[in-house]
C-alpha cells in the first residue's frame, strides 16, 4: 500500500533550479546544493566559499547566506522539513565543498543519494512515499559518517553572543509584534548600539532582518499550504494584507497570489511529464548512473577539442627571466642542476653589507670584499650572472654595526664599484638592482643613501630601480630609450626609463604613499591565506603544494593571453625557502620554494622545469593549454583550468571579488586532431595529479620526520615526481591525443621524432 502523505507531511524537498542573486538569505531547513552546472559564490557566516560545477555542500539551519550565481546556473537542492514534535538535525561540519577531490569517497554516495531522491521526489511511481524516506535517512546518515556534527564550542560564526542572541529571539518571534525598543530592552543593550552593532556584524538592519525572516516563512507557507493570504500575512507578523504584498513583491518581483498561481502550474506540469526530461538526464547524467532510466545524452566535462596543423605557427614563446633566491648554502652542484633543469641564469646576491668586511682604521674605512667575491666566482663559474640587489636591509645592517655616517655608505659603495671592475670582466653584464623605499610593515620611508648611490653605478649596462608601480615615462624594453636605466615593479615587470626621470619619479608622494599602505605586503597575506585553506584541512593539505603548481604554470599562461612579452618579467624564484622579497612572510616563502631546505623536489620544481622546456614557436594556446613546436619535435602542456587560484595570484584586481568567467567540471577532457605528421616518434606523458599523491603512501612517515638521511631524501625523490610513460608511434599523416586533466593535474607530453 502506497499512502501518499499531503504537504504538510512531506519530510524533504528536492528541485532543480537556478540559484540567482540573494543578498540575504536565511537557511530555515537543513538543506544540501548540488550545483550540475555553473557556479555558485557564498558568503556565509563571513567566509567566502567557491561552489563549482559538481561540488556539493550542506548548509545547517540557520546559516546566513548571500549568494552570486552564474547565469543559468542549475542547482540540485535538497531541503529537509522538521516539525515541532522531531528532534532538530545537528549542524554538520562542512567549509569546504564535497567534490571529486574533497572526502570524494562521501561525495560519490551523497551525490548518487541526491540524484535518485530528486528523481523519485519529482517523478514519483508506486511506493516512492517510502523510497523518498529511505533515501532523505540515508542522506542524513552519509551526512554524520562524512562530515560529522560541529562541535559547538568550534562553531565559527562573526556574530557576538549579544547579536546572536537576539538573531535566536527574533527567529522564535517573528510572528509577533516586533520593535527595536523591544528588543534592545530584551537585550538590556541601547537600541543605537544594538542597531548599530547588528548591523556591522550581519551585514543587515535589525529591521530587514524580521522582515526577511517573515517572507521566508510566509514563502514556505505559501509553498506547502492551502491558507488564505491573508491568514499567511498575519501568522507571519505583518500587520495586514497590504504591508505583506508590497514586501513580498518587492523581494520577489511578484504579488503572493501571483507567485502561488506560478507553483501550481508547475506542479501540474510535473505530474504530466511522468517521465524524466531530457534537460534534467542531461544535467545529472555526467555524475550519477542513472540505471534503467530512459537514456539522454552524454554530457561530457568541459572540453578541449582541436584541430591542429603541425606545420603552422601563430607566434613566439619568449622564457621569463627568472632570478633564482637562495636561503642556505651555495652549491655548484645544485646551481648547475637549476640552469641546466629550470633554464635559469640569474642567481640573486642580497644582505650584501654582511658579505662585506668593514673596519675603521686610523679614522679610514678598509674594506674587504673576500666572502663577496667567494659567492660571485662561484655564480661565474658556473655559467650564471649575479643580480645584486641593493636595498633599505642593507642600511639597517650598516647602522647595526656602528656606522650611522652616510658619506662613509658612499664610501663603501664606490669602494664596491671600482672592485667589481677591476677584478671581473663580465660585471657589466650583472643586474644591479636598488630598492630604495623602506618596503616593511607600517613605513613609507625611502632611503636617501641608496638614491644617492644609484649614480655611482650608472655606467653600468643594467641598472635597475624598483618603483611599487611602473611610472608613466615607462616604456616596453623593445622601445629605444635614451640614457636609460630599468625599472621593476611588485609584479616583477621590467621596463626603460631615462635616469633623471628615473631618480626625480623616486621623490614623488604616490610611490611613498602606495610603498606605506602595505598593498604588496596585503597582497602576499592574501595569497598566504588562500594557501592556508589547503593546510588546515585534514584531507586537502596533501594537495597543497601540487596546487600551487599549477597555479604558477597559470601564471605563463596568463601572460600569453594578455599579450605579455613573458621575457621582460624577472620574478624571484626560491630555492630553499628564501624568501623572494623581504617583506614575505616566512611561511609563504617556504610554499613556493622549489624545494624543501632538506633537498626534496617540489611540485613546484616540476612545474618550473615543464614551462621552462617549452619550445620557442607556439601552435596552439588557450586558458589552460599551449603546444610549441622545434622542427618536426611538439611539446605540449596542459593544465586543469583553475581559474580561483589564477586569481588570487596574479595582478588583476578582480581577484578580491572572485570574479570567475566560467565554472569548471573536476575533469577538463582534451582531445586534439594533430595533422600533418609523418614518421616515427616517441610519446612521452609525464603527469602530476591527485591521484599520484594518494598513492604515495610509503611516503607517509617519511613526510612525519624532521630530517632525513641522505638515502631517504634521495627516495623521496624517486618516489615523489611525475608519472612518466612512454610509447612508440608510426604516423602517416594524423594522429588524435585523448587524455583527462583532473582538478589541479597537470599534463607535459613529448612527441619527438626518432630517426627509425
Amino acid at each position: 500500500m502506497n499512502k501518499k502523505k499531503n504537504g504538510s507531511d512531506q519530510i524533504v524537498l528536492a528541485a532543480i533550479e537556478t540559484i540567482e542573486e540573494v543578498d540575504f538569505l536565511l537557511m530555515t531547513e537543513l538543506t544540501a546544493w548540488f550545483v550540475l552546472s555553473g557556479y555558485l559564490e557564498i558568503m556565509r557566516n563571513g567566509s567566502d566559499i567557491l561552489i563549482r560545477t559538481g561540488d556539493i555542500f550542506v548548509f545547517n539551519k540557520g546559516d546566513i547566506v548571500r549568494v552570486i550565481g552564474s547565469e543559468e546556473n542549475a542547482t540540485l537542492s535538497v531541503k529537509f522539513l522538521t516539525n515541532e514534535y522531531q528532534e532538530e538535525f545537528p549542524a554538520f561540519k562542512l567549509n569546504i565543498p564535497l567534490s571529486m577531490v574533497y572526502k570524494k569517497d562521501g561525495y560519490e554516495l551523497v551525490k548518487n543519494c541526491m540524484a535518485y531522491l530528486y528523481v523519485e521526489r519529482i517523478y514519483p511511481g508506486a511506493g516512492s512515499d517510502y523510497i523518498i524516506e529511505g533515501y532523505s535517512k540515508r542522506l542524513i546518515g552519509l551526512l554524520y559518517r562524512y562530515l560529522g556534527p560541529e562541535d559547538e564550542k568550534k562553531q565559527v560564526h562573526t556574530a557576538s553572543d549579544k547579536v546572536k542572541e537576539i538573531v535566536s529571539y527574533i527567529n522564535v518571534n517573528y510572528a509577533d509584534k516586533l520593535s527595536l525598543d523591544e528588543i534592545a530592552e530584551k537585550s538590556y543593550s541601547s537600541k543605537y548600539y544594538l542597531a548599530h552593532s547588528f548591523k556591522n556584524q550581519l551585514g543587515i538592519s535589525i529591521g530587514n532582518y524580521i522582515k526577511e525572516v517573515r517572507l521566508f516563512h510566509s514563502l514556505r507557507m505559501l509553498e506547502n499550504t492551502n491558507e488564505k493570504i491573508v491568514t499567511i500575512a498575519l501568522a507571519n507578523g505583518f500587520p495586514n494584507v497590504r504591508s505583506f504584498n508590497e514586501a513580498f513583491k518587492i523581494r520577489y518581483e511578484l504579488s503572493p497570489a501571483e507567485f502561488r498561481e506560478q507553483r501550481q502550474i508547475r506542479a501540474v506540469q510535473n505530474r504530466v511529464d511522468a517521465e524524466l526530461s531530457q534537460d534534467v538526464l542531461a544535467l545529472l547524467s555526467p555524475y550519477v548512473p542513472l540505471g534503467e532510466l530512459p537514456a539522454g545524452p552524454s554530457i561530457a566535462p568541459n572540453r578541449i577539442e582541436v584541430q591542429l596543423d603541425l606545420h603552422k605557427t601563430i607566434g613566439q614563446y619568449s622564457k621569463v627571466n627568472h632570478v633564482l633566491k637562495i636561503k642556505g648554502k651555495l652549491m655548484d652542484s645544485r646551481l648547475l642542476e637549476v640552469r641546466q633543469r629550470l633554464g635559469v641564469k640569474w642567481v640573486a646576491v642580497n644582505r650584501i653589507f654582511k658579505k662585506v668586511d668593514i673596519r675603521l682604521s686610523e679614522g679610514k674605512l678598509v674594506c674587504s670584499f673576500s666572502e663577496l667575491d667567494r659567492i660571485l666566482q662561484q655564480i661565474v663559474s658556473v655559467g650564471m650572472i649575479p643580480y645584486l640587489q641593493f636595498q633599505s636591509i642593507d642600511l639597517d645592517d650598516w647602522e647595526k654595526r656602528g656606522f650611522h655616517n652616510n658619506e662613509w655608505f658612499q664610501t663603501v659603495m664606490t669602494e664596491l664599484n671600482l672592485h667589481l671592475q677591476q677584478n671581473y670582466m663580465t660585471s657589466q653584464d650583472w643586474m644591479y638592482e636598488f630598492r630604495c623605499f623602506y618596503e616593511m610593515k607600517n613605513s613609507r620611508q625611502l632611503r636617501l643613501s641608496l638614491v644617492n648611490a644609484i649614480s655611482i653605478f650608472k655606467n653600468y649596462m643594467n641598472v635597475v630601480i624598483h618603483f611599487p608601480i611602473p611610472p608613466e615615462d615607462a616604456v616596453l624594453l623593445d622601445i629605444i630609450c635614451h640614457n636609460a636605466v630599468y625599472c621593476i615593479d611588485d609584479w616583477t615587470r621590467m621596463r626603460k626609463i631615462p635616469l633623471e626621470t628615473a631618480l626625480n619619479y623616486l621623490f614623488d608622494e604616490d610611490y611613498i604613499r602606495v610603498i606605506g599602505e602595505n598593498t604588496n605586503i596585503q597582497d602576499q597575506n592574501r595569497i598566504l591565506d588562500r594557501m592556508l585553506i589547503y593546510d588546515q584541512d585534514d584531507y586537502l593539505h596533501a594537495y597543497s603544494d601540487l596546487a600551487q603548481a599549477n597555479a604558477s604554470i597559470w601564471q605563463y599562461i596568463n601572460l600569453m593571453n594578455q599579450n605579455e612579452i613573458a621575457g621582460h618579467y624577472f620574478p624571484p624564484l626560491s630555492l630553499d625557502s628564501a624568501k623572494l622579497f623581504e617583506y614575505f612572510p616566512d611561511e609563504l616563502a617556504s610554499k613556493l620554494s622549489l624545494l624543501t631546505p632538506d633537498g626534496r623536489y617540489k611540485d613546484n620544481w616540476y612545474a618550473t622545469e615543464f614551462v621552462s622546456r617549452l619550445f620557442d614557436e607556439i601552435v596552439f594556446k588557450n586558458n589552460s593549454c599551449i603546444v610549441t613546436k622545434q622542427q618536426d619535435n611538439y611539446r605540449i602542456l596542459t593544465v586543469y583550468p583553475e581559474e580561483e587560484q589564477h586569481l588570487f595570484i596574479n595582478e588583476n584586481k578582480e581577484k578580491l571579488e572572485l570574479a570567475w568567467h566560467k565554472a569548471k567540471s573536476p575533469y577538463v577532457f582534451v582531445k586534439m586532431e594533430l595533422t600533418n605528421l609523418e614518421g616515427t616518434y616517441r610519446l612521452i606523458k609525464q603527469r602530476l595529479t591527485t591521484e599520484q599523491i594518494d598513492q604515495r603512501l610509503d611516503l607517509a612517515d617519511l613526510r612525519k620526520c624532521k630530517k632525513l638521511s641522505f638515502e631517504d631524501i634521495a627516495y623521496w625523490n624517486a618516489i615523489n615526481r611525475p608519472s612518466r610513460s612512454v610509447e612508440q608511434l608510426k604516423i602517416k599523416g594524423n594522429h588524435t591525443l585523448e587524455f583527462e586533466v583532473p582538478i589541479f593535474g597537470i599534463f607535459m607530453i613529448d612527441l619527438e621524432k626518432t630517426n627509425d
